[in-house]
């Protein structure tokens, strides 16, 4: 069915527009998605991303243009905030997505125990065969199977399948949004930032899964370059309230758009001096003898059509982290560290030394223990196992992924204007500039402030504290790609030390030259930047045994998988409970077979 709407037109967006009231925010904007696209959605934070993705989904009506939906389309959009119900399991949650399979096994059960008693009844014998047929066609027992694998790709245990949601965590409950969003396999995937509480593992189970397994079409917003690249062979810029299309994946995308970029830069800069010149005569020679040819300049200057400004140009957040103190050479190290909470062991026997300058990436799946290790260097809880020592003259900076440490009341200007109380009006609002707060927007009350906005303020108070030593929790959660890179500059050009929790694979091989790697109850060090430790399957791939906080090796139960499998590992252990499944439906095929 797919193939023979391979090349069909699910969506068809004709000459978009639509504003806010005054702020315009998508202009004639045309774009075809076909069956079996892979396209990757860029452009700056409030560029109008999802708003275009809420119009194709059909959530926004009031706009000027036309969308045009193929009438066997279903069209799937992932929301973060997708409410889940609190009073089920994780697995019943999951479940949901089958209500109407599942009806149809209730009537073939039903059925089944009906010829029982009525063995020779032809009625019930077709109306079995029908059920049957019915049920095969909407994916038969083979929804249990879809749902451990989307489970256990996701980084879920099995032991979590059978967790109320009231008690997962933020982190967990997005997963489980995202997991249920997968399951109903909908002709056309919007993805809103699909990785932004994923572990590495989770990221390249569903790098897998959409490239091998979904055979709809995919739409996806996301600053995760590792991710767009793996994923996408379209790439949709919108900038400007304007769509631009490029063929092939972010790479590409990125070589394709700077050759673009100089061209455009000879010809505006050409352009504009060709416009200087011509005002220059004209102001000149406007009121004299040769006012008639002035005139006549000005009207083609009039008519003359504008050469836009390169996006290259554009302002970006500027980041220059500097520190008021050196500090020592040796900045931490621990002794066979461990820590516990209620009697439940998170890690133990960490060994570890970091050094002034290193750039240190912690990596692992959620859950084992990343930012435990930074509230044990910030000193907010004590190790129960070893020793932790800090170095002389610390002047710790702590990025926190929750975004605390802001008071929700105060205005922006007032949240610098308290720690920079002697600058005046003018130097707070030139330093809010740098982090993209214009005019009004630094009167913008905190609580009021989108993720993105929360992020840019907390780094300008950041850099206020000039740390020597910086603690950062996911920073690139919140980012959009071009601050993300202004982050990527600013960190490679700091003097100070940094310790980053990320599962931003291009971020972490842009700036760390070591990474600590937890999982099974430990972590190790590994000395290099991350294409190198990707390169190394020995370095993160789980064995056969996983490794107990105390040092024993227990053989890991036949069809459970631990959070620190790799994604391989998951689809394949998920894959043997599949054969467990068939035997399901043996129930009613047998009266058919008598």
């Amino acid at each position: 069915m797919m193939e023979f709407f391979k090349s069909m037109s699910l969506i068809q967006l004709e000459n978009i527009t639509k504003s806010y009231g005054k702020q315009q925010v998508l202009t004639d904007i045309s774009l075809k998605i076909n069956d079996g696209d892979r396209l990757g959605l860029v452009g700056r934070n409030g560029s109008g991303k999802t708003t275009l993705t809420n119009i194709i989904a059909g959530q926004v009506f009031d706009f000027e243009g036309k969308l045009n939906k193929a009438g066997h389309a279903k069209i799937g959009c992932f929301q973060q905030d997708a409410q889940l119900d609190s009073e089920t399991t994780l697995r019943q949650e999951m479940l949901k997505v089958f209500h109407d399979l599942r009806n149809i096994e209730d009537e073939i059960l039903l059925t089944c125990e009906k010829l029982d008693h009525q063995p020779g009844n032809q009625g019930l014998i077709d109306k079995l065969s029908l059920l049957q047929v019915e049920h095969e066609q909407l994916g038969g027992y083979d929804y249990e199977y879809q749902i451990e694998k989307t489970l256990y790709g996701l980084g879920f245990t099995e032991l979590e399948f059978n967790l109320q949601v009231s008690l997962l965590s933020g982190g967990q409950k997005s997963r489980a949004r995202l997991g249920k969003f997968l399951l109903q396999k909908p002709d056309l995937l919007l993805l809103d930032e699909p990785t932004n509480h994923l572990d590495i593992n989770a990221i390249q189970w569903l790098e897998i899964f959409i490239k091998t397994e979904f055979k709809g079409a995919v739409l996806t917003i996301s600053h995760d370059r590792y991710f767009l690249n793996r994923v996408s062979d379209k790439i949709v810029e919108l900038n400007n309230y304007r769509i631009k299309e490029y063929r092939g994946n972010y790479t590409l995308y990125l070589k394709t758009k700077e050759i673009e970029d100089l061209t455009q830069e000879r010809l505006y800069n050409k352009q504009q001096q060709r416009i200087a010149h011509e005002e220059e005569f004209i102001q000149r020679n406007i009121a004299g003898q040769r006012s008639r040819e002035a005139k006549g300049r000005q009207k083609k200057l009039d008519r003359l059509k504008r050469i836009e400004k390169p996006t290259s140009q554009l302002p970006a957040m500027k980041l220059n982290f500097v520190t008021a103190v050196r500090g020592g050479n040796d900045i931490l190290k621990c002794w066979d560290l461990g820590i516990s909470f209620g009697g439940k062991a998170i890690f133990a026997g960490i060994n570890a030394e970091v050094f002034r300058q290193d750039v240190v990436g912690l990596i692992g799946p959620n859950g084992v223990g990343k930012t435990t290790f930074f509230r044990l260097i910030l000193g907010e809880i004590e190790p129960t196992l070893g020793k932790l020592k800090l170095g002389q003259n610390l002047k710790i900076g702590y990025y926190d992924q929750e975004m605390k440490g802001l008071n929700p009341s105060n205005t922006i200007i007032n949240e610098i204007s308290e720690l920079k109380p002697d600058w005046t009006q003018e130097e707070l609002r030139n330093y809010l500039a740098r982090f993209l707060f214009w005019h009004d927007d630094v009167f913008k009350v905190i609580t009021n402030l989108s993720n993105g906005e929360h992020a840019r303020l907390i780094f300008s108070k950041l850099l206020l504290d000039q740390p020597n030593l910086l603690l950062l929790d996911e920073p690139t959660n919140h980012l959009d790609i071009p601050s993300i890179e202004a982050l990527e500059v600013a960190l490679n050009d700091y003097s100070g030390t940094i310790l980053v929790i990320s599962h931003d694979r291009h971020f972490l091989n842009k700036i760390a030259n070591k990474f600590l790697v937890f999982g099974n109850g430990r972590a190790a060090l590994f000395q290099g930047i991350y294409t190198e430790y990707e390169a190394h399957p020995q370095n993160h791939q789980r064995s056969e045994t996983s490794t107990s906080v105390g040092g024993k090796k227990e053989r890991r139960k036949k069809e459970t998988l631990s959070k620190n499998d790799s994604s391989k590992e998951r689809v394949l252990i998920a894959t043997e409970s599949k054969k467990t499944k068939r035997k399901k439906r043996k129930v009613s095929q047998n009266f058919l077979s008598q």
